[in-house]
């Protein structure tokens, strides 16, 4: 599977799991809890993914320090305007990842996947 199409998927899983947890009514029993992590694992690797496939370098540890970046972006984000008593907090930002998440495999679903060429740019 292509990136690309890795982290539109994990961002709509993720952003489905905040919803569904949003749902439930948050709280902190087993269930919503295990929604909540498990929906922001998906949402940093969605991120993650996507992060590192902005560089275009071969240097993997380069791709790793962004991929990372990007994640540790996303939680931020997220987490700096959280409010103490908001249920539907994570399910508003589970509402944008999932139409995030959505769109990007909706116009990614017509398109002919290239074959990748033998070298590098100046191979022609």
């Amino acid at each position: 599977m292509i990136p690309a199409r890795l982290a539109a998927a994990a961002a709509l899983v993720g952003g489905l799991l905040w919803i569904a947890r949003a749902v439930l009514g948050g709280g902190s029993d087993p269930v919503p809890a295990t929604l909540h992590f498990v929906g922001l694992g998906f949402i940093l690797v969605a991120s993650a993914i996507f992060g590192s496939s902005l560089v275009k370098s071969d240097a993997v540890a380069m791709r790793v320090v962004v991929g990372l970046a990007s994640g540790l972006l996303a939680l931020s984000l997220v987490e700096a305007f959280r409010v103490t008593d908001s249920g539907w907090y994570d399910g508003f930002w589970g509402i944008v990842a999932a139409i995030i998440g959505g769109l990007a495999l909706l116009r990614g679903r017509g398109k002919q996947q290239r074959a990748p060429r033998a070298g590098g740019a100046h191979s022609r």
